[in-house]
């Protein structure tokens, strides 16, 4: 049942850096997330400050055209990291398009994590020491830079069900239960 790769990609504030970091305890695998960012920084022969600096400017240099996603040399090198851990075996990825990067393989999972918008400002606000008028514009404009990201170098629309084997809200059933249900869909589809 375990031997599987979850790939998680999720709304701002809606818990899904939570539900991966859960759902990999429970199956006893590495969760990547940010340690993406100073792998990819190694592989790159980059700074970290250069990764992150990229990833922050999303939107910025659109260079998407008629249905080919854009080259990006850290968007490849990140790409290959991601391919590289895969390879060692199970594990769980929140975020950077990791569904895309190992699309057609049978043993990933892929998930979205959604919460109504309210839920995701209050977390966004509580998490980041903001107000929720400054949470509501960081949620809205980090889950537009991550469409545009997604689609800019995937070709896809970001969040789109047929990018995704199960999408779980977590206003409805919280973080946990959310690891708990893609474990259960995990040891289903076995």
């Amino acid at each position: 049942m375990n031997d599987v790769i979850v790939t998680i990609g999720r709304e701002n504030g809606s818990g899904g850096r939570e539900v991966g970091s859960i759902l990999a305890g429970m199956m006893g695998v590495k969760c990547y997330d940010r340690t993406l960012i100073e792998a990819t920084a190694d592989r790159a022969g980059v700074s970290v400050e250069d990764v992150r600096s990229s990833e922050e400017r999303r939107g910025i240099g659109r260079l998407y055209f008629g249905g080919i996603p854009a080259p990006n040399p850290l968007f490849q090198s990140q790409s290959e990291v991601i391919l590289d851990l895969a390879s060692k075996g199970p594990c769980v990825f929140v975020g950077r398009c990791a569904d895309y990067v190992l699309r057609g393989r049978d043993d990933v999972v892929n998930v979205f994590i959604t919460a109504p918008v309210e839920d995701r400002v209050r977390r966004s606000a509580q998490r980041n020491g903001i107000s929720e008028r400054e949470a509501e514009e960081r949620v809205a404009s980090t889950d537009r830079d991550r469409g545009e990201y997604y689609r800019r170098y995937t070709g896809r629309a970001w969040g789109s069900v047929s990018n995704y084997d199960i999408s779980i809200d977590t206003g409805r059933i919280g973080v946990e239960n959310a690891a708990r249900l893609v474990l259960e869909y995990i040891g289903m589809r076995s």
